[in-house]
Formats: C-alpha cells, sequence, structure tokens
C-alpha cells in the first residue's frame, strides 16, 4: 500500500489533536455531571417559599449561582489534593483528570477553586445586603469553608473520614434552608431545613458508592476514608442503610405534617434504588468491577429523585 501524501508544509505533531483551552479545562475540572446534586436541592428549598408573601424570587437566582460557584470550587480542589497528593494518578478515570495528566498546574487549579470560592462569597453578600441580614454570611461562610475542608488543608474531612457525616449536613439542610432563607430572608423554617436530609443522605450514598470502590487505591495512599476504616462489607451497609434512611425520612416528613402527600412522588424512584442495592450486593469484594460505576449511576437516582421533590414541593405548597 502506497504511503499517504501529506500536504506540504504538514507534521506529524500538526496532525495531532490540540490541546483543550483553559476555559474547557476549568469547566472540566469542575465536573459538571455532579453539579446538579447541588443546585436541585437548592431550588426544592426556594420552593418552600410558595405562597409567601415576603419570598424576594430573583434572589433565588443568585442563591442557585452561589451553589453552583462553591460546588465547582469544591469539585475542582478535590480533584486537586487528590491529584497532589498522589490519591488519584494517570490511571484513574473517574475524576477530571486534568490534573492528573498534567493539563492544569496544581497551583493554578487552586487559584480556580479559589475564585470560585470568591465569587460565591461575593453573591452571598449581595443577598445579605438585600436582605439586611448580616448573619446570612454564616450559611454562605459554612458552605465554603465545608467545601474546602472537605479535602483541603492539614486535616482534610475526606482524608479523616468524616466526609461522609459532614456531607448529609452541607449538601442537605444547609443547601435548602439557605435557598429558603436567600429569598425570605427567615433565619429557620422547619419544613425547609427538614426538607434537605432527603437529597442530603442520598448525596451521602454517592460519596459512599464512590469510596466503596475506591478502598484499594485509597488504602494504599493512606487515606483513611469511612469506607477504608469500616471495611468492604460494613461500608457496603453503610451505603444501603443511607439509601433506606433517604426513603425514610421523605415518608416521616408527610407522616409528620410539616408537607401534604405529593411529597411522596419521589418514591416513584425506588426502583432504581433497589437496582443500584442489587448492584452493590452483587459486588463480592473490594475492587470488584462491578463498583466502578455504582457512584454516576447513584448519582443518576440522586438527579430523579430531585425532580420529583421540586415537583413534589411544588404541588405540596400550591
Amino acid at each position: 500500500m502506497e504511503a499517504r501524501p501529506r500536504t506540504p508544509g504538514s507534521s506529524p505533531a500538526a496532525d495531532a489533536p490540540e490541546a483543550p483551552g483553559r476555559l474547557a479545562l476549568i469547566i472540566r475540572a469542575t465536573r459538571p455531571q455532579y453539579i446538579p446534586t447541588s443546585l436541585l436541592p437548592g431550588v426544592a428549598g426556594g420552593m418552600v417559599a410558595l405562597g409567601s408573601g415576603e419570598a424576594t424570587w430573583w434572589l433565588l437566582a443568585v442563591a442557585i449561582l452561589a451553589l453552583f460557584c462553591v460546588h465547582a470550587g469544591t469539585d475542582v480542589i478535590n480533584d486537586v489534593e487528590d491529584a497532589d497528593r498522589g490519591v488519584d494518578d494517570e490511571s484513574k478515570m473517574d475524576n477530571s483528570r486534568v490534573f492528573t495528566t498534567g493539563l492544569m498546574s496544581i497551583p493554578d487549579g487552586r487559584r480556580v477553586s479559589a475564585g470560585f470560592f470568591a465569587a460565591a462569597f461575593a453573591l452571598g453578600t449581595l443577598i445579605a445586603i438585600v436582605q439586611a441580614q448580616p448573619w446570612l454570611f454564616a450559611i454562605g461562610i459554612a458552605g465554603i469553608a465545608g467545601g474546602a475542608g472537605y479535602s483541603f488543608g492539614p486535616r482534610p474531612l475526606k482524608y479523616a473520614g468524616l466526609g461522609d457525616v459532614a456531607i448529609v449536613f452541607l449538601m442537605g439542610p444547609l443547601i435548602t434552608q439557605g435557598a429558603y432563607t436567600a429569598v425570605t430572608g427567615d433565619a429557620f423554617h422547619a419544613p425547609a431545613f427538614w426538607l434537605g436530609l432527603a437529597p442530603g443522605l442520598l448525596i451521602a450514598s454517592v460519596l459512599q458508592a464512590n469510596n466503596l470502590s475506591d478502598i484499594p487505591g485509597d488504602r494504599r495512599a493512606g487515606v483513611r476514608t469511612l469506607a477504608v476504616r469500616l471495611g468492604f462489607g460494613a461500608a457496603r451497609g453503610l451505603y444501603f442503610g443511607s439509601l433506606t434512611l433517604t426513603y425514610a425520612t421523605v415518608v416521616a416528613l408527610v407522616a409528620g405534617g410539616l408537607f401534604d402527600w405529593p411529597l411522596l412522588l419521589v418514591l416513584l424512584t425506588l426502583p432504581i434504588a433497589a437496582q443500584r442495592v442489587q448492584q452493590a450486593r452483587t459486588a463480592d469484594a473490594e475492587g470488584d468491577e462491578r463498583l466502578f460505576d455504582l457512584a454516576p449511576r447513584t448519582a443518576q437516582l440522586h438527579l430523579l429523585f430531585n425532580v420529583l421533590l421540586i415537583v413534589g414541593v411544588i404541588l405540596a405548597e400550591s
């Protein structure tokens, strides 16, 4: 076979695909497929304010944008620190692979993360000024500190085995109450606060699924996640327990009179949850390849669950 003629002036290097631009790398580093796990509970929390004459609705958009910035900053700093500490390497495929492959430097990634957190702080400041409630800073600072502290600092929550517990509050009641507070200025509203418990438990399930599949690598890297500390069997049981409590919490909210029956629409996702339980049960031991897509599949469950949660809140509050 004859060699294919090359265009004059071309070279093998010129035929290679171009490296992604900086903006594309930043977007990729935020792991956008997971961003809705914080935005949707925020929308649900804001919808609890339906019927409230005191709601300033344009602030919900500001709060959602602030949530986006916190989550994006958290995802970037998590990938940065995992790469810097040697927890992730180029062979690992379930992260952004921006820092493990050298497409962006570790210091640059930290600056990008800090930029997202700074933007979130600025948006939170705007909400506090409009609502004339200085204490609203506490909600924003708690979210930023929790997001950064999950994987950054001398004793990150993730490496100390505290991430599973912290994430229930940080990505649950803090988000739903925070969104409600942003539009109303009210410091506490029981339905808005407790509504976040189910999304918080479900996102903890996503984290537990990820840590369950990462036990061998985390152990080698010296990362003492709760899954590493408990061992495969107990960590899998924790995953089952979080999923079970997610649905039990919603039933309790309706039974306790905080919401009407439309909130039970989320029970339509129970067959999907059962599939995830079966997927985890069929894994024989840590490192089983059947665990590798458990986290993204649980995240898909979280997405559908929260869409139905929003619909249920709107119907219950209308």
